[in-house]
Formats: C-alpha cells, sequence, structure tokens
C-alpha cells in the first residue's frame, strides 16, 4: 500500500513538473535574440481595424480571448475545430522556422506558442499575422490585398469581402480569384454565411 502510495504521489510530481515545463519553458529556449526579434515583428505590427477584428472574432467564436490549451481541448473533442481559433498558435508556428533552437521537437511549437501567450494579446497575434501575411502578387498584409482586391481599405470592407480576404487567407493559392473564380467565391460565400450563423447565435 506504501509502495503505491509513493508510486502516486510521483506521477503526481511529474505531472506538475510537465505542466510547468509546457507552460514556461518557452522562455528557456528561446536566446535573447530571438525573444527581441519576436517582441519588434509583433509590437511593430500594424493593428487591423475593428470591423475586420470583429469579423474574424465572430467567425472563429471568441478566438480572441482563449488560448492555445483550449484549442487543443476543442481538437481532442471536434476534428472541425482548425487553428485559426487561436491567433497567437498560428503566430507560433511562422515563429518557429526563423528561431535558433537546437533538434527542433513538436514540443517545442507549443513552448513556443505558450511563451507568446504569456507576454502578448490574442489581438497582439492576429496583428502580426494579417499585417505580415503574404497574399501573393506582391501583397504584404490585408491592407494591401485590400486595396488590390476592392480598391479600398480595410475599414470600408463588407462582410461578405472580408469574407473573400479570409478564403485568401487561409489558401492563398487554391483560395484565388484570379486562378480559381468559382472555387473562391464559394468559399468565401461558406465564410460569410457561417459569419452570419454565429453572430445570430451571439
Amino acid at each position: 500500500m506504501k509502495y503505491w502510495r509513493i508510486c502516486l504521489i510521483a506521477a503526481i510530481c511529474l505531472c506538475i513538473i510537465f505542466v510547468l515545463y509546457i507552460e514556461f519553458g518557452g522562455r528557456y529556449i528561446l536566446n535573447n535574440n530571438d525573444k527581441r526579434d519576436i517582441t519588434w515583428k509583433i509590437r511593430t505590427s500594424k493593428k487591423i481595424p475593428e470591423n475586420f477584428k470583429n469579423f474574424y472574432n465572430t467567425m472563429y467564436l471568441n478566438s480572441l480571448s482563449e488560448n492555445s490549451w483550449k484549442l487543443y481541448i476543442k481538437q481532442l473533442i471536434s476534428s472541425k475545430i482548425n487553428n485559426q481559433d487561436c491567433p497567437c498558435h498560428t503566430t507560433g508556428n511562422k515563429f518557429m522556422p526563423t528561431l535558433d533552437i537546437n533538434n527542433k521537437a513538436s514540443l517545442d511549437y507549443f513552448l513556443i506558442i505558450r511563451y507568446i501567450e504569456q507576454n502578448y494579446t490574442q489581438e497582439d497575434c492576429l496583428n502580426f499575422n494579417f499585417s505580415n501575411f503574404d497574399f501573393l502578387y506582391n501583397r504584404k498584409g490585408i491592407e494591401q490585398a485590400s486595396q488590390s482586391l476592392f480598391n479600398k481599405p480595410v475599414t470600408e470592407l463588407q462582410p461578405i469581402e472580408m469574407a473573400e480576404i479570409l478564403a485568401l487567407y487561409e489558401n492563398p493559392l487554391k483560395n484565388n480569384r484570379y486562378r480559381n473564380p468559382e472555387y473562391t467565391k464559394a468559399r468565401a460565400t461558406y465564410f460569410y454565411n457561417l459569419y452570419l450563423n454565429n453572430l445570430n447565435e451571439k
């Protein structure tokens, strides 16, 4: 009985240590140059307009108030949940290939994502993602994409137009009006209808 009690206590301690490592390990595997690079790129990213931020947060319900722990739990429950539900998850994946980490492992991705979430908000990550995304055809960032596609700033976009930008963000090669106009229109309509459904459920 005493042996099993010791084993149980040891197992609980190991679980606690593992969770603490996941939560705070990112700050130890990142060197100072990488930390400064992450800080500079996120802090200098142009803030996206309120209308698009609200559209995104309605499309992916409460994505700006949750974190990667909740994302992974949701993905365990439902295969329909994707990484866009957590902007910082996308940000971490974008940074990972550029970081000076030896022998990168799958766990390192989550460590970096948690480091970013502890130091920046989901809105900060959303700004970074859409300000630096390559929409192809020399369109870097959502403002250039908006001007190229609709000849107006993001602040003037209608929901169906924001839905097309979101489709392009999802897959700029496949969901592209110049390459696949019918498919792109269908994908934008899907996002628009999902937006309307979620808006009614709020």
